[in-house]
């Protein structure tokens, strides 16, 4: 039985926490305490370095980060850190940082950061660390990026391709993926009847910012969102899980902003028009076939994922010209599948024992 300090000292704690909570979450959340150090940076996009903290150098690990998310999903909890993981298993990392565009960036497009960004990065890694073999880990948006990237054909120096959560055939997301099919039938119809064309739709249409986004990703799983919060008020005497879930937070709550023309493009052309599903696709003149993707591939779908569905993902793999190529499902939806707290173990092992089983078997 509860006697009236225990109650009294208990209310305190409660209101302590949701204190700290609302106004000092900063102060609590564990996230981004791996250092690193910034090799390229051009004003909005960054490249960060974590150096391996043990073995010998192998070929450097590039995280090809999406767009809208900030970059503590990588390092998001100290015991749930993709980037300590990988350096303590002898990885040098670089994590692409694309910044926080605003409304000035409108003009970046989908070809922008496929034919310009993305490759002037890889130029900066390579020359920081001295080699020109590179494995590249692309989740959500950065995965078609790197896609896109290797299906132009021209980088002969990418030694290994990992592929997380990232729909390719959007049509076959689920109900999401049947919203979008037929709304592209509702947009082909008015192209047709108005003449007009989705990709010269004005980019700062479609600007969306970083709390849009926020809302957005938690609306993809609003049962989920609203738990965590219920949760959070009945165990505000629970000191941990008030800094979990402000670490957690420190992500889904601060995202930032898509370029109107990247936003245009995944919208209207990807999500809708499915583009990718055919493995082809043309930016700004330049031709990309994912049959030009010759380096061994890893493709990772995450089982609770709702909107990179596991058949979405799963499209990418006939596309490839890849002799070794390998689909799997994880436990994790969209973010768990990164961070996750199944990740540890189903999720970060996998792609470092497909790493060097691939590496085995080229030299073999």
């Amino acid at each position: 039985m509860l006697t009236p300090s225990l109650l009294s000292r208990r209310l305190a704690s409660r209101l302590s926490n949701a204190r700290d909570r609302l106004f000092h979450a900063q102060q609590l959340s564990r996230a981004g305490q791996r250092a690193y150090r910034v090799i390229h940076h051009d004003g909005l996009i960054s490249v960060r370095h974590y150096p391996r903290t043990q073995g010998s150098a192998q070929n450097p690990l590039v995280l090809v980060a999406p767009l809208a998310v900030n970059m503590l999903i990588y390092d998001l909890f100290p015991e749930r850190s993709l980037v300590s993981y990988l350096t303590d298993a002898g990885k040098d990392v670089y994590l692409i940082d694309w910044g926080p565009p605003t409304r000035r960036h409108n003009h970046y497009t989908l070809a922008t950061y496929v034919l310009e960004l993305l490759p002037t990065c890889l130029t900066a890694i390579r020359q920081h660390a001295q080699r020109t073999q590179l494995d590249l880990h692309g989740w959500s948006l950065g995965g078609h990026l790197v896609l896109c990237h290797a299906g132009r054909g021209l980088d002969t120096d990418i030694a290994h391709i990992i592929i997380l959560g990232t729909s390719i055939d959007s049509h076959a997301s689920g109900s999401i993926g049947q919203l979008a099919r037929r709304m592209d039938r509702s947009l082909q119809f008015l192209e047709r009847r108005t003449g007009l064309s989705r990709s010269k739709l004005p980019p700062a249409w479609f600007f969306s910012p970083g709390w849009l986004n926020a809302l957005n990703f938690k609306l993809t799983s609003p049962v989920a969102s609203l738990q965590g919060y219920l949760d959070l008020f009945r165990r505000l005497d629970d000191r941990d899980y008030v800094i979990d879930h402000a670490t957690q937070a420190s992500f889904l709550d601060h995202m930032v902003a898509y370029p109107g023309g990247v936003a245009r493009d995944m919208f209207l052309e990807a999500w809708l028009g499915n583009r990718f599903a055919s493995g082809k696709l043309t930016l700004a003149g330049d031709s990309i076939d994912f049959k030009r993707i010759h380096a061994p591939v890893l493709i990772m779908a995450g089982l609770q994922d709702s909107l990179a569905t596991p058949a979405s993902v799963k499209a990418l793999l006939p596309l490839l010209g890849s002799a070794e190529k390998m689909f799997i499902t994880v436990p994790g939806g969209h973010m768990g599948i990164v961070s996750g707290r199944e990740a540890p173990e189903a999720v970060w092992p996998a792609t470092l024992n497909w790493l060097k089983e691939t590496e085995y078997s080229a030299y073999s």
